[in-house]
Parts: structure tokens; C-alpha cells; sequence
């Protein structure tokens, strides 16, 4: 069977891969999906310390708001990219 040369000189990504194989772009969500769920991981882990701690009401409520304000800050970029890459 003659190769076809085309394929072997056109360097520019696919955008459909070949089935079961994953393309730049589904790799470049893959990554961003992981850095958000690590994210929103650390954001719990700290709201549950914030919780479980023994400093009063008023001060958790203030410390909770900076938490949230700190993770909406941290994960927007990436959401960002996210919905970029999936458009």
C-alpha cells in the first residue's frame, strides 16, 4: 500500500483524533479540569479547618468571606481557559 507523503509532512495538530486517542486539546481540559478540582479541594480543606477551629463566630465569618474571595480569584482564570478550550 503507497504512503500517502501529505501525511507524513503536515505537522499541524489534528482536530480530530484518531478514535480512542486524545488530541492536544482534550489533554490542555484534562489539566485545567485537574488544577480546578485541586482548587477546589484545597478551598475545602480549608473552610473545614475554618470550621472545626476555636476562634468566634464573627472571626470565622470574616475569615470565610477572604477564603472565598481568595478561591474565586485563584480558580476564575482557570475557568476561563476552561471554557475556552471546550468552545
Amino acid at each position: 500500500m503507497p504512503v500517502d507523503k501529505t501525511d507524513l509532512t503536515d505537522q499541524r495538530p489534528r482536530r480530530n483524533a484518531p478514535r480512542g486517542m486524545l488530541t492536544e486539546n482534550d489533554l490542555k481540559i484534562l489539566w485545567v479540569a485537574r488544577t480546578l478540582t485541586n482548587i477546589d479541594f484545597q478551598y475545602g480543606e480549608e473552610i473545614l479547618n475554618l470550621d472545626h477551629s476555636t476562634i468566634d463566630a464573627e472571626q470565622k465569618r470574616h475569615i470565610g468571606t477572604q477564603l472565598l474571595l481568595k478561591y474565586r480569584e485563584r480558580r476564575e482564570p482557570y475557568q476561563r481557559l476552561l471554557e475556552s478550550l471546550q468552545a
